[in-house]
């Protein structure tokens, strides 16, 4: 595993060819590019992602489930560099993780305290993702942003709302 620039580009700061090409592809993204040369700063290559989404107001890092926590760092470390390197919050969220995790992940430091199913009248499944009452206040960002997140990475609609008890 590693970042999506080798360590040549990134210890030199200028990118070699295949790099550069993946960057002209799309493969990989200017942001995905200032991740990499942060993370690469802090840990000389001993910490990775996969993928990072671009949000609007907020950044979404995708990698292995067990790099999670390493990401973050300790206290919110690495997390709060990279916030502050790119200039939006930043939420990370493990790879192929599911709706309870994934919901777990960006909600942080929130609670949830359920998820229910929620049928529409069109038959369709939707997910309501309750959040203990008292934690109301740390929820990161807005609902609608983290609706919107939780769609990109699960596929799953959902609808966030605060435990009324």
């Amino acid at each position: 595993m590693g970042l999506p620039i080798c360590d040549v580009c990134l210890k030199s700061g200028i990118l070699c060819q295949g790099c550069e090409d993946k960057l002209k592809s799309g493969e990989v993204s200017e942001l995905e590019l200032e991740i990499s040369k942060v993370l690469y700063k802090l840990a000389e290559g001993k910490l990775w992602f996969k993928k990072a989404i671009d949000m609007g107001d907020v950044v979404i890092i995708i990698t292995e489930r067990d790099q999670v926590g390493k990401l973050i760092g300790k206290g919110g470390k690495i997390v709060r560099t990279i916030s502050r390197a790119i200039g939006k919050r930043v939420r990370v969220v493990g790879e192929d993780s599911d709706l309870k995790s994934v919901a777990e992940d960006v909600l942080a430091p929130a609670r949830i305290s359920g998820i229910n199913i929620v049928y529409g009248k069109d038959g369709k499944e939707k997910f309501k993702i309750r959040v203990i009452k008292e934690d109301a206040r740390r929820i990161p960002i807005s609902l609608d942003v983290l609706n919107r997140v939780i769609k990109q990475l699960t596929g799953e609609e959902t609808t966030i709302v605060v435990d009324e008890h």
